[in-house]
């Protein structure tokens, strides 16, 4: 089972730089410098190659993905066309009863999370799977294999993946501001969707990667503007 406040301080770590791009990763060494076992150590890391984060060195070891923010920039900026492709060819062709039942069912997860006012960090892992279904709940849907598995080139690039949302970057109320506003865009997807309007479905697919874009990156930029170095 993956302890999800671990992961939150590993994507973390390697978001601020705290670990290195190209740097080796090993589970006894992460043990020894977040003073946990290595049993955790050795669930996280699977999920973070998944998310692209690292890569597989060797037969079992790690190493912290190189990447630049351009790369991460234009894979958002390409997943959006794709997304947004496919959300208008779901419209188009019409949705079933079961798939917009499904995203409904994405919605009432993500009003319940909101309906708080509040937000709380175990909460991140609760909105980045939701958000993930809802986000492969369209791309299966518009039925095409070739663009389904563009979008999942898309996804190993750092910090482009829909499941990837980290609070730290950001503070738990602004947070709240932006992600409230992501998941008022996911109702009008769906109701775009429910009324066939692929042009429509699409221009909001594309306003969504945005909302990501401004989240991912806005620790960096203040980094950069106030000089701030953010220890491990």
């Amino acid at each position: 089972m993956t302890d999800f406040p671990l992961m939150r301080r590993l994507r973390e770590m390697i978001l601020s730089g705290a670990l290195a791009p190209g740097q080796r990763v090993t589970e006894a060494g992460l043990a020894e410098l977040l003073g946990v076992s290595r049993t955790p150590i050795r669930n996280a890391l699977p999920t973070l190659a998944a998310e692209g984060l690292v890569r597989n060195v060797g037969r079992r070891g790690y190493a912290v993905r190189e990447f630049s923010e351009y790369e991460s920039w234009e894979a958002l900026e390409l997943r959006a066309l794709l997304e947004g492709q496919a959300a208008r060819m779901v419209a188009q062709k019409g949705a079933s009863d079961a798939l917009l039942a499904e995203l409904e069912d994405c919605l009432a997860v993500g009003d319940a999370l909101f309906d708080k006012r509040h937000l709380k960090e175990e909460d991140e892992v609760a909105y980045g799977g939701m958000n993930a279904r809802f986000h492969q709940l369209v791309i299966d849907a518009c039925d095409s294999p070739m663009l389904r598995t563009f979008i999942e080139r898309l996804n190993v690039v750092p910090f482009v993946a829909p499941s990837v949302v980290v609070f730290d970057q950001i503070g738990l109320d602004r947070a709240y501001d932006l992600l409230f506003g992501a998941h008022r865009v996911h109702h009008a997807i769906v109701d775009a969707i429910r009324d066939g309007d692929g042009q429509r479905a699409e221009t909001l697919f594309r306003e969504h990667a945005h909302q990501q874009k401004f989240s991912m990156f806005e620790r960096r930029n203040r980094q950069r503007r106030e000089g701030v170095t953010f220890p491990m």
